[in-house]
This record gives structure tokens, C-alpha cells and sequence, in this order.
């Protein structure tokens, strides 16, 4: 893929025909997911909006994600969640990660409000690593009785799609490569997307 936007219109030829006549939502992963779904939502005409969730990483590790949270609590533990949930410093990074995350959307939508009745819900991310952050956001869509839900990315290694297979959703990607070092790889372009960028793509669809 060359770019972001060369891999949203990719992504919406592939959704095309999946969502003909549904009436669907954009949920786009800020940062670089936002510029995926934006793109998306132009070409098939849907509106587009953000949900966050941060990686609980271990407090000796923080480049390590065993689990994710969102604003609202809803957490999904990895694997290797047993092994670190002892630490007495634990709950303080919980904690930390959900002000964060609820901080984050504010700034970016203004408040914490879903309403997402009889829509089918598109969550689109620039690229899946290991899955955690998303895992939690599904978890959490479940959890308010989402009626359909698909996850479009670009690019989603095969063991993190095996993950991601146990919520029961269709998965769109465009790669699915059994060896995998970084999203990046994958993109001829991949630059870090600014706030504002966010910000401004967000400005287009809450006037609509």
C-alpha cells in the first residue's frame, strides 16, 4: 500500500459489497485509523466517528500490552494477564489508562455519548499488531448489543486474526501475513498523524 488513503479506498471496494443498503457507522481508531475511515466513509457515503482504548501494560514493561481498557472500564485481558495482575502497583496504571483514555475522547468528540441503534458498526485501524486495543473495543460494542459488527484494517497478522475470530464479527484486511515485525512494513508512507489532522476530519461530519 502506498499510503493511508490509497489503503481506505482499497478497503472500500472490499466493504462495497458487504454494506449495500445497510445503514452503517464509521468507528475509526484514532490516529492513523481516522485517516483510513475517513476515506472509507467518503466512498461509500456513511458518517464517521472515534472510540479509544489503551493498552494496560505491565509497570516494569510499558511497551508491552497484556490486556486493554476503555473509558467506561470494559477491559480485555491478554494472555499473559495472570502472570503481571499481582503487582501492587497494577491498579494504578488501570486506573490511569481509563482517565486517559476518557480524556482523549473527550478532546476529540466533546463527550462519551454512543448511540449506535439498528447500525452496523465498520471499526477501521491503520493496522492491527497484537490486537489488544481492539479486543477491548469490540468487547466493549458487544457489551452495548452492537447488531453487526465488521473490522476493516490493512493489515492483521494471521495469529492476531485468530484472536480477533473468538468475537464472532467479519474481518475485512487486506494483508493477513504470518510474518510480521510492525504495521509500517507494510506501507510505502506511514507518517505520524497529528491531532489536529484528527481534529479537522472530525470538524467535517459533526456539522452533518
Amino acid at each position: 500500500m502506498h499510503d493511508r488513503l490509497h489503503a481506505g479506498r482499497l478497503l472500500a471496494e472490499k466493504l462495497l459489497p458487504i454494506v449495500r443498503g445497510k445503514r452503517c457507522l464509521i468507528l475509526a481508531i484514532p490516529r492513523g485509523g481516522v485517516i483510513v475511515g475517513d476515506e472509507i466513509a467518503r466512498k461509500l457515503g456513511f458518517p464517521l466517528d472515534v472510540i479509544i482504548s489503551k493498552k494496560i501494560t505491565p509497570p516494569d514493561y510499558p511497551e508491552y500490552a497484556i490486556g486493554a481498557i476503555t473509558y467506561d472500564g470494559v477491559l480485555y485481558y491478554g494472555h499473559e494477564w495472570e502472570r503481571y495482575s499481582n503487582d501492587s502497583r497494577f491498579e494504578a496504571e488501570i486506573n490511569k489508562k481509563k482517565m486517559e483514555v476518557k480524556r482523549q475522547i473527550e478532546a476529540y468528540r466533546g463527550n462519551t455519548d454512543y448511540n449506535f441503534d439498528d447500525k452496523t458498526i465498520i471499526l477501521v485501524d491503520d493496522g492491527i499488531a497484537t490486537g489488544a486495543t481492539v479486543c477491548a473495543i469490540l468487547q466493549w460494542l458487544l457489551q452495548k448489543q452492537v447488531k453487526e459488527i465488521i473490522l476493516a484494517a490493512p493489515v492483521i497478522p494471521f495469529v492476531t486474526q485468530e484472536i480477533i475470530k473468538q468475537f464472532g464479527i467479519q474481518i475485512i484486511a487486506l494483508e493477513t501475513p504470518m510474518d510480521f515485525s510492525s504495521v509500517g512494513q507494510f506501507y510505502r508512507k506511514f507518517d505520524q498523524v497529528p491531532d489536529q489532522i484528527v481534529v479537522s476530519i472530525l470538524e467535517k461530519y459533526k456539522s452533518k
